[in-house]
């Protein structure tokens, strides 16, 4: 989510700052400058044979060993030590750190983000999920390096208090009730109370699961923004099932692989799944290319945004008015008529598989073990940022494009379906191939040697992490891993890619 700064704030009385209500253009306008933005020419300038930029971000699961116990306890975000915001308020005395904060109901401090050096920044989900999230990098090597260092940091400041920061996900350990919503700003108080009112699946997004995204630029031309931005949804069913690593959730084995891609697919229908993917099943072969351009990719975003419900209006004490954005701005509710703000916020509460934010934000992938972090930044460089494997990617993914949504459906079951495992073998090799002609940058620290063990141990052999995972539940006989068996599955992990 901080491929680049945060979106420029623009007058809250609308796009022009002098009064005018909002306008469907005015939101128009808004995503061609912003979501739907070429990469600057400065990059191209200074990396003449480098293919782009590389953010990540990576959320963790923090939790607290019990001697003698099964499962470890889940650790509080805000309050005395052992706290999240307690052991970071400790470490960032002796770093480059910057803390903000924000007042609690009873006027005690709580920890909202911590600004790291060279633009980074660590920040917390709803359910206590400690989140690393990157500046843009000229190249994939400088974003692994930097987010390898950071992890390696939190995981000296945790374990000097006993914390462990695991990587999976989805938490299979704690309740949605055990969780708590640990970071009580409005919009999470209402979203939390928007998401229960559909069912469990939005809570759970938001305090139970966990993901490693991958940030990439569209590219100089419109021509690789197109063919990127249709690769990477076509690729995102095949995506989450290659990485599913969520069969277990509320101590209780799903019977699935990627109980991750299934609540991002029911948290709500108008803000989630593939934009692009009515669209792409209309269109033949030979209007591929007329159909679809940057301004059509632009308008049928704006669709989707407009069709999605608004979760909130911060004026009416963000309570949720039950109507589209689109509804909203036609009408206004209780006097108030949406704000260019109002769109930009309703913007970051749009969750498809891949969100275009001037960037592409490549969401379809469950957060990975410490020793496969960075698996999926190498997969999808090495897919999009080589221009001969992003043409054969399309050649093999576009005949699919009809049965899209099908796809995410089975991938909530891993690689068990057969044409998704066919697929996502046609794909790993691809993207090791494409990998394999980046610049040296991209390729260095091993990246290459845990693509190829991940592809190896897993997709080629029609496997997915979850699949150790739930060998792991049978030799446990239990149905729900322990700790101590986790840990040693990863240690197990780590002796594949060293």
């Amino acid at each position: 989510m901080k491929l680049v700064s945060a979106q420029s704030q623009q007058s809250a009385s609308g796009a022009s700052g002098g009064g005018t209500r909002l306008t469907r253009e005015d939101c128009r306008r808004h995503l061609a400058e912003h979501a739907f933005r070429l990469r600057a020419p400065d990059y191209h300038e200074k990396y003449p044979q480098w293919p782009g930029q590389v953010g990540l971000e990576i959320e963790m699961l923090p939790v607290l060993p019990r001697s003698g116990a099964v499962i470890p306890a889940p650790v509080p975000l805000q309050g005395p030590s052992p706290s999240i915001a307690s052991v970071l308020r400790s470490a960032a005395a002796s770093r480059a750190w910057v803390l903000e904060d924000t007042d609690g109901d009873k006027g005690e401090p709580l920890l909202l983000r911590v600004a790291l050096d060279d633009g980074d920044q660590i920040t917390f989900e709803p359910g206590g999920q400690v989140e690393f999230s990157s500046r843009p990098y000229p190249c994939l090597g400088d974003a692994l390096r930097r987010m390898t260092s950071v992890q390696h940091d939190l995981d000296a400041v945790f374990a000097a208090v006993g914390i462990h920061l695991v990587q999976v996900g989805v938490n299979p350990w704690h309740t949605l009730g055990e969780l708590g919503l640990q970071m009580p700003k409005p919009r999470y108080r209402a979203m939390d109370r928007y998401y229960a009112a559909i069912g469990p699946y939005g809570q759970q997004m938001m305090r139970q699961s966990c993901t490693l995204q991958v940030n990439l630029d569209f590219g100089s031309d419109e021509s690789t923004m197109v063919r990127r931005y249709i690769a990477s949804q076509l690729l995102a069913p095949i995506a989450a099932a290659t990485f599913a690593l969520s069969p277990v959730v509320n101590r209780q084995s799903t019977g699935i692989r990627g109980y991750r891609t299934r609540i991002w697919r029911h948290t709500d229908p108008t803000h989630t799944g593939i934009p692009t993917v009515s669209k792409l099943a209309q269109v033949s072969d030979a209007e591929l290319e007329r159909q679809f351009t940057r301004q059509a990719m632009i308008d049928e975003y704006l669709d989707f945004a407009l069709r999605a419900q608004v979760v909130f209006i911060a004026e009416l004490d963000y309570r949720s008015p039950h109507i589209s954005f689109g509804e909203w701005l036609e009408r206004p509710v209780e006097g108030v008529s949406p704000t260019l703000n109002d769109f930009i916020t309703h913007l970051t509460l749009m969750f498809p598989e891949v969100r275009p934010r001037g960037f592409l934000e490549l969401r379809s992938v469950d957060c990975q073990p410490r020793a496969f972090s960075s698996v999926p930044a190498s997969y999808w460089t090495g897919l999009l940022y080589d221009d001969k494997t992003l043409d054969a990617l399309l050649a093999l993914l576009l005949p699919e494009r009809q049965r899209l949504n099908d796809l995410l459906i089975k991938a909530e079951d891993g690689l068990a379906h057969p044409a998704l495992r066919t697929l996502a073998a046609a794909v790993a090799e691809l993207a090791q191939s494409g990998f394999s002609t980046l610049p040296p940058c991209f390729k260095s620290d091993g990246v290459e040697r845990e693509l190829q063990a991940f592809v190896g141990h897993f997709t080629a052999q029609g496997r997915t992490p979850a699949d150790d995972v739930l060998d792991l539940l049978r030799r446990e006989n239990s149905s729900f891993p322990s700790f101590a068996g986790y840990q040693a599955l990863a240690g197990e992990w780590t002796k594949l890619v060293t």
